[in-house]
């Protein structure tokens, strides 16, 4: 199995999407994940999702979806106890991961500067809306909150619809691999420099650099995208979405080769004057006219039957699939990225996420079902040498559970 993070201990402070999808990464690669949660309800993600009757055993989908391979202890750091228990953990971990507001933490004790004193080699990794900097550092949002701030939203809709959020919390998943990513390379780093390493991962941040080919040509040329809609951004005449008989579907012809593999595409089935659009600067000039012909063959085919005809011609095009359409195409069974996993505190098999590549020809697959809320409590700080006696008094004082 490809475990390359086995032997590493990662304390998960996190909540929610961005911070547990990031540990939920480095637990796929082997770490040792435990997921410290609070004396109430746990992650509130626990009670997230569509299926009722997983919400009513605090494991809802929303939580299951990025917390398989972890561990689950419950412990009351508001008390003076609960925080030494913490503190205990960290000088035998590798990583801490947090996500809350800046300076929440250092209120808790369990700061960068506190816990860089007991763990000199530790990775400290905050996740936040906006960094530890800057005049927003204080302010909470969610991934939709920081879609309409990064200028995203003004590129995806139309002019009559106006903007349009991106349907699934894409900067909360890809915050999550930056940070994986930020953690694994601070690995290597403290093998080099021997010391400990503070890693500060912004939401907003990572939002700009999904569109750093907009942004870098903004800062430099003072050019401001407009609403694109569904076409495409390389601006090329011939791509982007058309009608047909079925569902609509999208397609690339960004140079000659394309455009030309696309007229022959569209002459097996049809008329189409492809000396007529031979000249690029035609195509741009008159960019409508094009489109309308190519619109006319379009719509009297099937978008199935026009996705292979085009991709026969080596013509790049796809047809706009619901979710159930794409997950049963056989690309998505085959590439094996949800596994089933048989999680015994709901007595049933569930179907979660895997890591987004294959290694040898492989899937890097989870093993072990999501944690009952506090089921590794006894086990993590028996560890540490907390003996069963104390273990029961700390219970009975509210400390863990």
């Amino acid at each position: 199995m490809f475990k390359p993070l086995k032997g590493i201990k990662v304390l998960d402070l996190t909540g929610v999407l961005a911070g547990p999808y990031c540990t939920y990464q480095l637990a796929l690669l082997g770490a040792d994940v435990i997921k410290m949660e609070n004396l109430q309800n746990g992650d509130w993600t626990r009670e997230g999702g569509k299926d009722k009757s997983l919400v009513k055993k605090s494991m809802g989908t929303s939580f299951l979806i990025q917390n398989s391979d972890k561990k689950s202890i419950q412990i009351n750091l508001k008390s003076k106890k609960g925080k030494n228990i913490a503190l205990e953990l960290i000088k035998n971990v590798d990583v801490f991961v947090e996500n809350m507001r800046p300076g929440k933490a250092e209120k808790l004790g369990l700061g960068w500067k506190d816990l860089s004193k007991i763990n000199r080699k530790i990775i400290y990794c905050s996740i936040s809306a906006f960094g530890q900097d800057g005049p927003f550092k204080n302010r909470g949002a969610y991934d939709h909150v920081v879609q309409g701030m990064s200028g995203i939203m003004t590129t995806t809709g139309t002019k009559e619809t106006g903007p349009t959020k991106v349907g699934s919390p894409y900067i909360d998943y890809a915050t999550g691999l930056n940070a994986a990513f930020a953690i694994v390379s601070a690995m290597h780093e403290v093998k080099q420099k021997n010391k400990s390493i503070r890693l500060d991962v912004s939401m907003l941040d990572t939002s700009f650099l999904l569109m750093a080919n907009m942004v870098t040509e903004h800062l430099n040329s003072g050019w401001v995208p407009t609403p694109m809609g569904n076409e495409a951004q390389s601006g090329s005449p011939a791509s982007g979405m058309y009608s047909t008989l079925t569902s609509p579907i999208l397609l690339a012809a960004n140079n000659n080769i394309q455009f030309f593999s696309l007229c022959d595409a569209l002459n097996s089935i049809g008329s189409f004057n492809k000396e007529k659009w031979k000249s690029e600067s035609v195509r741009r000039s008159k960019q409508s006219d094009l489109r309308k012909e190519f619109q006319s063959i379009f719509i009297t085919k099937t978008a199935e039957d026009l996705e292979i005809l085009l991709n026969n011609f080596n013509v790049p095009a796809g047809r706009v699939r619901s979710l159930p359409d794409a997950v049963s195409e056989k690309q998505f069974k085959e590439r094996k990225l949800w596994n089933k996993i048989n999680i015994k505190s709901i007595n049933r098999d569930y179907l979660v996420p895997s890591i987004g590549f294959k290694v040898d020809k492989k899937p890097v697959l989870p093993v072990i079902p999501p944690p009952i809320l506090g089921g590794d409590t006894e086990r993590v700080l028996k560890e540490i040498g907390i003996n069963k006696d104390l273990l029961k008094n700390l219970r009975k004082d509210g400390i863990i559970n």
